[in-house]
């Protein structure tokens, strides 16, 4: 196994279409040559653009039977609190789940990066598994060097962090030879293909990568991660370190085309 990094993320064809394709124009462009990434698409041809350093996946192909048993096992879950009658099952919260707040249980819709990535880490022979979420732009040349500074020996992930909640996740990095490497992805197998993650106060990817570090470090007795983010917030993604080179264009800054917290 080299120490390189591997760099993998999905779409779907809106998503490629609004901002996955500016996603992989600008990693062709500005991360290290001998970095690769690949893409898995969904419900859409592969793409005619071809790079040295990109490759596709169908998603279906890779995962869809696992993605399509998850669904099923979702589905009276997420009746249960998003359909006409449901409630916020948050043991805070009492009555219907609000707006704003629908994307805390919307499982299904947020189990295509768990499932992207765990076919891929089991297809790719590097070290270093990068998820990068597709709204994720480049904007400056990124050195190799800087990859391997937000490393560290001895802890598993690097990820943004936020203050008292779980972390933002649409940047991540696993190093695969840490002892506690596959007890994580064990335990994320168990929360995704066994549904027991519908036992956890939401339901969400971020949440769950979250959980999956808990248990971890419990059992460990230290910590496993490294925070890339700033100690806030606000936008903590592009207000760290990955802000001089990488931008998140998160909600509103997909029309945008910037994030002004990185400005």
């Amino acid at each position: 196994m080299e120490d390189k990094f591997d760099v993998v993320t999905t779409f779907h064809k809106e998503g490629y279409e609004k901002y996955g394709e500016r996603m992989v124009e600008t990693f062709n462009k500005y991360w290290p040559s001998d970095v690769h990434l690949t893409c898995y698409y969904e419900d859409m041809d592969e793409p005619l653009t071809q790079y040295g350093n990109v490759s596709w996946r169908s998603f279906e192909e890779s995962v869809g039977d696992r993605y399509n048993h998850f669904a099923k096992i979702a589905a009276p879950w997420e009746e249960k609190v998003l359909g006409p009658d449901g409630e916020d099952p948050r043991s805070h919260r009492d009555g219907p789940v609000t707006p704003g707040s629908r994307y805390l249980f919307e499982a299904t819709r947020f189990s295509h990066k768990y499932y992207t990535v765990d076919h891929f880490r089991q297809n790719s022979d590097a070290r270093y598994i990068v998820w990068c979420d597709a709204d994720v732009v480049a904007k400056n040349h990124i050195p190799l060097d800087f990859l391997y500074s937000i490393t560290r020996e001895g802890k598993l992930w690097s990820r943004v962090n936020r203050p008292d909640v779980y972390p933002e996740c649409g940047f991540m990095i696993w190093d695969t030879q840490n002892k506690w490497y596959e007890r994580y992805f064990q335990l994320m197998k168990w929360m995704y293909d066994e549904g027991t993650l519908f036992q956890l106060e939401e339901w969400h990817d971020s949440y769950v990568w979250w959980a999956a570090e808990k248990y971890v470090e419990k059992e460990a007795g230290h910590s496993i991660g490294i925070d890339l983010g700033d100690g806030s917030r606000r936008h903590p993604f592009v207000r760290g370190p990955l802000g001089k080179y990488l931008d998140h264009l998160k909600g509103d800054r997909k029309d945008a085309g910037y994030s002004p917290e990185r400005i």
